[in-house]
């Protein structure tokens, strides 16, 4: 009898359990905002009407409508230039008949004569004037005041991501059967067990 080697075998084998990953929830956080506002303001506006300031007194002085304090000093004025014009018109004639009266020819009533006939003699006068412009000056009216332009502003708050949950996956490799070899003998034949 021939011993015969028996051999019966299994091959390990692993198993593999996965879960897969998953987002639970995601949603984004909206942005939330909040402001400020002041309403414009217009703190303007107009003084007094426009008018107009005329002068027309140069104008009528011109023609001889003159106020009396005008009129008095003009003629107190000329009156002192009078005065000082006969008083030196005087001192002269009168040297004049002082230096020259004794002398051959000349005649003092004679010269006194036609001296004084010939101021009366009738000569036309002319005098040309020219009158001053009516001084006219305008006042405009005028916008005062400023603009208060207001104010908005506006913050914006926003988160710096979404809101994800995330349960992540796994892989979990394990020993589903460790797998044997088993050897025996026989005598004569094989076990047909095997």
């Amino acid at each position: 009898m021939i011993a015969r080697l028996n051999i019966r075998h299994e091959f390990p084998q692993i198993g593999i359990r996965e879960t897969l990953g998953r987002i639970d929830e995601a949603r984004i956080i909206q942005p939330r905002s909040s402001g400020r506002l002041r309403q414009p303001q217009s703190n303007m506006g107009a003084t007094q009407p426009p008018n107009i300031d005329m002068d027309s007194y140069p104008s009528r002085r011109a023609y001889g409508a003159r106020k009396m304090g005008d009129f008095t000093y003009e003629r107190g004025k000329k009156g002192f230039s009078d005065i000082e014009a006969a008083t030196a018109r005087h001192t002269r004639d009168t040297w004049t008949k002082i230096n020259n009266g004794a002398k051959r020819g000349n005649d003092i009533v004679q010269n006194a004569r036609a001296e004084m006939f010939s101021k009366y003699q009738a000569t036309p006068v002319f005098s040309i004037i020219f009158p001053a412009d009516v001084q006219v000056q305008g006042h405009t009216s005028e916008v005062v005041g400023d603009i208060d332009v207001g104010d908005f502003s506006i913050d914006v708050e926003t988160a710096p991501s979404a809101q994800i949950h995330y349960t992540p996956g796994s892989v979990e490799i394990y020993m589903r059967n460790e797998g044997f070899l088993y050897q025996w003998l026989t005598m004569g034949s094989y076990d047909i067990y095997a």
